[in-house]
């Protein structure tokens, strides 16, 4: 199936910034906006876009995978829920840095295991920081007091000093 465009039939585009695209575009029905896939094919500035004017919604009734080879930027102007059903694997062969503004928490129903081959540091800036198990807890407050409560408490070391 194909288009003729004439003047009560308009390409998506503009002519001629628009000659090297190609557009299935269609309007809203009684409203302003669209709905539209759209190939660029300019030598240099290839381009697949697709533009929901609303909802876009993605079944997959088997696998999907998808490669990047270059960079991969995602904006999300509200929430972003993720559910796995299985297990989720994550590698980063550089560095992964994350910026919080608000609560973070974590919940892990069984284990968790952390390993470093490095170093670990833990900056608490205004507030303390609290290790805590079922029959006891290390706690040091944001002034500088360490409170260690337990039901049995060693210290070993070569040497050991208290004032």
């Amino acid at each position: 199936t194909g288009r003729a465009y004439h003047a009560s039939n308009l390409p998506p585009g503009d002519l001629p910034a628009s000659k090297t695209q190609m557009a299935l575009r269609s309007k809203t029905h009684k409203g302003e906006g669209y709905n539209e896939l759209r190939f660029e094919d300019a030598k240099g500035s290839e381009e697949l876009a697709l533009h929901a004017q609303r909802d876009m919604n993605t079944v997959v009734l088997n696998n999907r995978e998808t490669r990047v080879m270059n960079d991969h930027t995602e904006s999300i102007g509200h929430n972003q829920m993720l559910s796995v059903r299985n297990d989720r694997h994550k590698e980063v062969t550089g560095n992964e840095v994350s910026a919080i503004n608000g609560l973070r928490q974590i919940t892990v129903e069984k284990d968790s295991l952390l390993n470093v081959k490095n170093n670990i540091q833990i900056h608490s800036q205004a507030g303390g920081i609290e290790i805590a198990t079922a029959g006891g807890s290390i706690t040091i407050d944001n002034a500088g007091n360490i409170s260690i409560q337990g039901a049995n408490i060693t210290i070993n070391g070569k040497q050991v000093n208290v004032n």
